[in-house]
């Protein structure tokens, strides 16, 4: 097995570790919407775990599954982040995820108010927000346990202007998951860049921010350390093309996850045929050509068709392998 050098970290390594990604990376990702390439403190390394054999969780009253199941407090401090510690454990966390053979649960109870985000104050973002990553919790929760994996539920900080994270510095119209903290940040004029018929729309919002839960899902499984492992070393070798495409797989791959959350609560919230169209219009709004105007732009993020696609892969799909973007052809994650 080929050793990762880069993962036998002491205090110097892990600064090290931190400027290599920031160079690669940039301080932040300033595309609306999306979030900052990992960066990791953890000193830990450790080996995919077997793939359990997936599970339906069983019903509980009103016939929503995982109602058993009880939502942690929001964690500031969380345990490091699982990472791999050869070659092989990246393809294996990448490709061959016991999170894939995961049945999403569905239909799960989210119990959430129907907020105005344009209009709403900071305490009122914070309460809405907070309620939203209880829901995720109790749909991603004990699915990354029947994997073999321990979900966290992260603090979201609502912000304005700029704003200094764990994984450098945040401008504002945007929100993202930073894996140094483990933390969701959103800033609290985001909707000013959504298209302005799509901003009063339900669950357009609470989808970004599901979006960035996707990030913290793969955080907790190993695939975003891999990931940045696998985009650290094409871009060493001066393949940027190979290093956008495996950044677009996993940006695809949270637009999935978010795409199967809003579908695990689509009953309890009454999400519409409606209302899933306006969350796809959002994705293909914020794709890299559509963002750009360049329609042969070779982003990180993907096209805007693509995102689209992806999010509504997430919304019909029976098995989170559906979300699998490692192993599908290139043009499905251009």
């Amino acid at each position: 097995m080929k050793l990762l050098v880069a993962l036998v970290i002491v205090p110097i390594g892990i600064l090290v570790l931190f400027a290599v990604l920031n160079a690669l990376m940039g301080p932040t990702d300033q595309v609306p919407t999306v979030d900052t390439r990992p960066v990791t403190t953890s000193t830990t390394t450790a080996s995919p775990p077997a793939t359990p054999p997936p599970a339906v969780p069983p019903a509980g009253p009103g016939g929503y599954v995982n109602d058993d199941y009880t939502v942690p407090a929001p964690d500031p401090n969380p345990p490091d982040l699982p990472m791999p510690s050869t070659w092989d454990d990246i393809d294996t966390y990448l490709n061959s995820n016991p999170l894939y053979a995961q049945t999403v649960p569905v239909p799960v109870r989210c119990d959430i108010d129907q907020l105005d985000l344009t209009k709403a104050s900071k305490s009122q973002l914070k309460s809405h927000f907070d309620a939203l990553t209880a829901c995720l919790m109790r749909v991603w929760g004990p699915t990354l346990a029947g994997a073999g994996f321990q979900a966290v539920r992260p603090t979201v900080t609502i912000y304005a202007g700029t704003i200094q994270t764990a994984c450098g510095k945040m401008e504002d119209q945007n929100a993202l998951y930073c894996a140094g903290d483990q933390q969701v940040y959103y800033a609290s004029n985001l909707p000013d860049i959504i298209p302005a018929k799509l901003r009063g729309a339900r669950f357009v919002v609470d989808s970004v921010v599901a979006h960035e839960f996707g990030h913290a899902i793969q955080a907790r499984t190993g695939i975003l350390l891999s990931e940045s492992y696998v985009q650290q070393d094409d871009s060493q070798s001066g393949n940027d093309a190979a290093a956008n495409d495996v950044s677009r797989r996993t940006e695809m791959q949270a637009d999935c996850l978010a795409g199967a959350f809003l579908q695990a609560v689509a009953q309890s919230t009454g999400l519409s045929a409606s209302d899933e169209k306006a969350v796809g219009s959002l994705f293909y709004s914020i794709g890299d050509d559509v963002l750009t105007g360049d329609h042969t732009i070779d982003g990180d993020h993907g096209w805007g068709a693509n995102r689209q696609s992806w999010v509504q892969a997430g919304l019909t799909t029976a098995t989170v392998g559906t979300c699998n973007t490692y192993t599908v052809p290139a043009q499905n994650v251009r």
